[in-house]
């Protein structure tokens, strides 16, 4: 796992647009109104918390790590229990690579990084019907906390919101 930089901005994209495709042909309404979308992921980049893991030299896997308040979590944030906690956004792995176990061993490096961070907590979230994100992150070990709202174009949708105390 390493930093992302804007050299890695087509790649990130296009393994973006596909995971948008795989939850489409999953049935999953997330990801499918134009966010996250160039313009995100340049952001994501620029603040430096923007990552990719690479296998042979190949960036196949993005996430960002926020360290900023998440006021979407403000509705469970009273079951939630850490407190110096990093938030995982935009995750996904090239669907060229899948059936690797990539998804695990990047999230693996991402729990890693964030206890080298001093960080006593993970969060993430994602749609309910996202059944390979909500298996992973069940595997990883993370606890649900309960339904969340987040911004989707304007439109409040909720999202499965779930911490791992490290």
């Amino acid at each position: 796992m390493r930093i992302a930089t804007f050299n890695d901005l087509d790649k990130i994209y296009n393994i973006v647009e596909k995971a948008k495709a795989s939850l489409k042909n999953d049935g999953v309404d997330q990801w499918q109104k134009g966010s996250p979308d160039r313009g995100l992921l340049a952001r994501q980049i620029s603040r430096n918390r923007a990552y990719v893991y690479e296998k042979d030299g190949q960036v196949i896997a993005y996430a960002y790590l926020s360290e900023d308040y998440e006021p979407t979590y403000s509705s469970v944030r009273n079951m939630m229990k850490g407190e110096n906690s990093i938030t995982v956004h935009t995750f996904c792995i090239d669907s060229d690579f899948g059936k690797q176990g990539i998804a695990t061993k990047f999230f693996g490096q991402i729990i890693d990084f964030a206890r080298g961070e001093n960080r006593d907590a993970i969060e993430i979230d994602t749609h309910e019907d996202n059944f390979r994100m909500r298996g992973l992150i069940e595997k990883m070990g993370f606890s649900y906390m309960g339904i969340i709202y987040v911004n989707d174009n304007g439109i409040p949708m909720p999202r499965v919101a779930y911490e791992l105390i490290l």
